[in-house]
Order: structure tokens, then sequence, then C-alpha cells
């Protein structure tokens, strides 16, 4: 039997013999999207065509497609993209894939949505309670209430359609006007969001990323695509859209658990569930593994659960960057069988953007190489989901700074709390008292000016100063003056984390899961203060002491990594004269976000090179190709 049924006018038993209760909760989520109309036609309820009840095991990647529409359609397709229609109403109409959950009759969502229980359970129908309560809150309580990755429609009063994306972003929402309409998808490169729909590069916004890969909030490289931001709703109503934030991370900033001991064990609990929950969704997990403290956590998690995982590292040709020690440790200690591949061993196309449906140019042409193992062990392995520990560092608040000594004196720590910090922040930086104390004065005068990183090498400066004009910061980026430095550190480095859409098209590919950002996880890590997260002088700290007695010592006391650099470095000398020629030549040339006059010649580029110059040159490269195939369909 396949993963999910559809539901139609048919009943759930004709497509074989589910437990009861599962046939008990596709029949009620039919009845209710399915149910009777009432009303004049100007009032009526919304209402679905079709549903498809969520299977506990999921084998593809959650995918929708929506528009809205004026009127009565005369003609509406049943499938579209191979997705059939799940829900409408007298404003929207959504093709969604097998992952649907019913809310009453005014509406449904998409994805993977789990209770606040600690266990945390999987939800596949809601109640009649549940559903009012979503709708007078007006979809705010399914943050509250539950957690998942997900994207909600809900069809409230005063004809306004509402879609909510979950605050952990795992499930992308992007949209454009069309017209006199708005149509929304999961995904780029197909229609209504393909080359042929028109889409065009936007040179502001792509300049910017090049600069600031995480400065923009709704707006993408590409013109009129807008991405709806996490833990926000959309509200169409007539002819506009308009954004309403209904989670953000500054209200979950607070005093968390005071004993250190308990802290941990609220850490360990709360990520141990969240792995387990999500790793339950699914048959055969592969997790990208590299003996790093992150990944590790996540195999960990996994194990605990009933999770079958396959683990995959990757190497490349230097020392550095060669983790199978740790990568097999980690493996070893959690029953995961293990396969290394090399990055070198994958060819790369540096003529062919890294991933072509992407609202912004990926950067890194490692990505082909993992991109090509895991299709290939999807094949061999029936592989349905791909996990990762990415965003640890940053739900874990990897600090190296003096941040928390700052912190600690505005909040007024006793001295010797504030000398203990001071111990650990020369313990982890390996810097001096003098050193430290120069930087604490200093951080203490620019308290009330937000940091950011700008990368300007390689860009005109003029160029790209206009560009910030005309792009629209991130909300998370600008600074609160009511909390300390280190929540606002912690808050830049979440909204770092979001935006990976992963690099598989969700149409013939399993979903990328990132557990870590699991909206309970980052609730929790907000409340914890800076000063925690660096106690001993590690970085990560509460994470360690979490997970300590779980993971082995070795893995746990690891500090540094490595990765693809080497790779990288050798592919740019491999094909220099390729990658200058075409920066000279390409889009960002001919709209003048480079500047041409400071990209290398041959001569230059060799041993008197700044060492990350390759990786900046092939990361420019990249763009440049990602631009010319959408402005070349």
């Amino acid at each position: 039997m396949p993963a999910a049924q559809l539901c139609d006018s048919r009943s759930a038993a004709a497509y074989g013999s589910p437990p009861d209760d599962r046939v008990r909760g596709a029949i009620a989520i039919r009845r209710a999207l399915l149910g009777p109309v009432r009303g004049s036609r100007g009032e009526r309820s919304a209402r679905a065509c079709r549903v498809i009840y969520a299977d506990p095991r999921d084998m593809s990647a959650p995918r929708f497609i929506a528009r809205t529409h004026h009127g009565e359609p005369t003609a509406l397709e049943e499938r579209v993209d191979g997705i059939p229609r799940i829900f409408s109403s007298e404003r929207v109409h959504v093709w969604g894939s097998e992952h649907c959950i019913a809310i009453g009759d005014r509406g449904c969502l998409i994805g993977h949505l789990f209770t606040r229980t600690r266990a945390s359970r999987r939800v596949s129908s809601l109640s009649q309670s549940e559903v009012e309560a979503i709708l007078a809150s007006r979809g705010a309580s399914l943050m509250r209430d539950y957690w998942g990755g997900y994207v909600a429609f809900l069809h409230i009063p005063a004809g306004i359609t509402r879609i909510i994306r979950d605050p952990s972003g795992m499930l992308p929402v992007y949209w454009r006007r069309t017209d006199d309409e708005f149509a929304l998808a999961a995904e780029l490169g197909r229609p209504p969001f393909g080359r042929s729909d028109g889409l065009r590069v936007d040179p502001d916004a792509l300049a910017v990323y090049l600069s600031s890969p995480h400065f923009a909030g709704q707006q993408t490289c590409l013109v009129g695509v807008s991405e709806l931001l996490p833990g926000y709703a959309l509200d169409l109503v007539a002819q506009q859209a308009i954004e309403t934030c209904l989670w953000s991370p500054w209200d979950h900033i607070g005093a968390g658990t005071a004993d250190p001991a308990d802290a941990a064990l609220e850490l360990r609990q709360t990520v141990n569930d969240a792995v387990r929950s999500w790793g339950e969704c699914f048959q055969s997990i592969l997790l990208g593994m590299s003996g790093g403290l992150d990944s590790t956590i996540v195999a960990a998690g996994l194990a605990a659960g009933a999770a079958n995982a396959h683990g995959v590292t990757m190497y490349g040709p230097d020392p550095g960057g060669d983790e199978r020690p740790f990568a097999t440790m980690a493996a070893e200690a959690f029953g995961i069988a293990l396969t290394a591949e090399g990055y070198g061993d994958c060819p790369v196309d540096l003529a062919k953007p890294i991933v072509e449906g992407s609202p912004r140019p990926f950067l890194a042409h490692y990505v082909q190489p993992i991109a090509q193992v895991r299709d290939r062990m999807c094949r061999e392995e029936g592989i349905d989901a791909f996990f990762s520990g990415n965003g640890g560092d940053n739900v874990f608040c990897s600090l190296n700074s003096v941040t928390p000594i700052v912190d600690r004196i505005l909040a007024r720590s006793r001295p010797r709390s504030i000398a203990a910090t001071i111990r650990d922040i020369a313990r982890l930086t390996n810097a001096d008292i003098f050193t430290i104390g120069r930087s604490v004065v200093a951080r203490l005068a620019r308290r009330s000016r937000g940091e950011s990183s700008i990368n300007q090498t390689f860009l005109d400066p003029a160029r790209l100063a206009d560009a910030f004009e005309r792009v629209t910061p991130h909300p998370w980026l600008e600074p609160r003056h009511e909390v300390l430095p280190g929540a606002n550190a912690h808050v830049r480095m979440l909204r770092r984390a979001l935006g990976n859409d992963g690099f598989h098209s969700r149409a013939a590919y399993p979903p990328s899961i990132a557990p870590l950002l699991s909206q309970p996880i980052v609730e929790l890590c907000l409340k914890v203060p800076s000063w925690t997260w660096v106690s001993g002088g590690v970085d990560r700290a509460l994470a360690r002491k979490a997970f300590r007695g779980v993971i082995p010592d070795a893995l746990l006391d690891r500090r540094g990594g490595g990765g693809p650099s080497g790779f990288v470095d050798r592919l740019y000398r491999q094909n220099e004269a390729m990658v200058l020629d075409e920066l000279r030549s390409g889009f960002l040339q001919d709209h003048g976000i480079i500047a041409a006059a400071e990209i290398p010649d041959h001569a230059r580029s060799g041993g008197g090179q700044h060492p990350l110059h390759p990786q900046r040159l092939l990361a420019l490269l990249a763009a440049d190709t990602w631009a010319r195939h959408w402005e070349d369909g």
C-alpha cells in the first residue's frame, strides 16, 4: 500500500486495510472537508475538494502550489504539476502532496505537525475543539500549541486568506503577484515560478546577497518573488498582501533554568524528543555526519528512537578536510552504517548553477558532489529523508567573542561571576587579559549599534551602497536595546541558520530536515544566557554538558573541525582561467556588481593571492552562472 492514500468519494477501506485509527482519521478529514456548504454565495464556508491524509511514514517532500482567484472558476485543474487539489475556498485553491491535515472546513495544513506534549506526538488529524482554537486565534495557536515544519492555509472572515509558515522555516513559502492574482509555491523552477513565467534577476538584491547573504528579509534575488518569513502570516485580501509576525525570537528571550544540571537535562530531553519525533516520520534516513558536535547530537537522538539511519561523510584531499575517523567514531557509537565519499570523486560542472530552482544562488560548489552522493544513496538505500546537524552552531549560540563578559557586566553579576566568565573567554579565544579588556571596553562603547558582516571583496563599493538602499533588511537584524548584547547576537545567528531550503527538487527527492532548528529547541536555547554557552571555556558548553555520558568524550571534547576548503582550492586552481574569463564578461560585470579592475590576472593569482580569494571567486562565478540561467530562460 502506498505511504499515503487519496481520499475522495471512496472510503479509505477501498485501498486496503490500514489500522482502524488511520481509517477513522481519514474518514473524519474527508467529512470535515467535503461537508455541506452553507450560506449565500458571498458568505459560504471554505471547502476542500479532496484531501490526502497524513501517513505516519512519509516518502516524499511536502510541497504545494496555491493560486488566488476572483469569482467562480469555469475550469479548474484537479492536478497541477502532478499533485492533486486538496483545498478550495471562495478566494484560493491549493494543490498539495500527501502531507495534508484538514483544519475543519476552513483550511488545511501541509507538512509535519507535532504536539507540544512530552513526548511529542505526530498530528494526522485535528479535533473540533482544536480546529476552533486555531480559527479563533486566526492561526496563532498553531505556534503556541504545536510545532513542526508546515504551511497552513486558512479562510478567515472578511474574505481574507491567511497563509502561515512555521518558525523553523523547514517548508519554504514563495509568493508573487500575477496580474490581479497571487501565486504561491514551496519551490521555484517550476510553474508558476519557472523561467518561462518571465522571472528575472534583481541585480540590486543579488549585489546585497553577495556582500551579506543574510541581510535581506522577504526579498529574494528574483524580481517580484518574495519569501514568507518563518513565524509570519501572509494575509491576502482584495489586491493586497499583508505580512504579520506571529512568532518572534525576541518573545522567547528570558531567564531559563537557573541550575546548570537542570538546564542540561531539559536541553537533552527537548533535543531528543524533537529528533525522535522527526525520525519516526520516515522509514529510512540519510544523516550527514562529520563527527562534530551537532551532527553527533542528531545521531544520538535518532538512536534513542526507532529510526533506521544511514550515515554519510564527505572528505577532501587535504588532512584538514578528512573527518572520517571522527565520523566513524560517532557512527559506531550509535550503530549507524557509515559511507565515506570523497569530494573529488564526483565531477563538478562550473558552467551549471549549483542549484537551478533557487530564489538566491547557492555559492558553494562542494554542494554538487554532496547532491550526487545523495542521489546515488537514494537509489541504493531507499532513503526518504536527508537529516543534518545544520543550524546547531547557531541554535547552541557558538560565540567566540567577549560578548558574554559584556552581558555579565550589564546584568550586574557578582564580581566572582564576571571573573569566571573572563577566564572562560580567555580559554576559549586564547587571548590575554589585556586584549580581552580592550575588547570589552570597545564593545561597551558601541552597544547602541548593531553589528554586521559585509564582504565587499571584488564588488563595486558605489554600486553596492546604492543596492543596499533598495533592499529591506530582515526584521531580526535590528538590535533590541532592552535585551543584552548576547541575545542580539544569538538572534542574528538564528537568522543565519535559516534560508537553506535544501538543494534537491521537492518533486523528485526526499525532504531535507534540520531537526536542531525545531521550534521547541530554539525557544529553549533563547532563554539561556550567553555566559552559560561558554562555561568552562568551550563553545556550546550547555549542549556538551547535556550529552555528556551519551556521546563519547573524544567527540564532545573535540575542538574545531574540518571542511571542504582544500577541495575548493584545488577546484579553483584547476579551472582558474575559465573562472576569471567568465567573471570578466558575465552578468555581474554587465550590471556593474563586480569591480572588474579588482579581479586578479593569471600572473597574480598564484602563491601571492589571499587564501580566501579562490573561494570568493568561485562563489562569484556560481552567482553569475545562476543569474545567466534565469536570464536565458
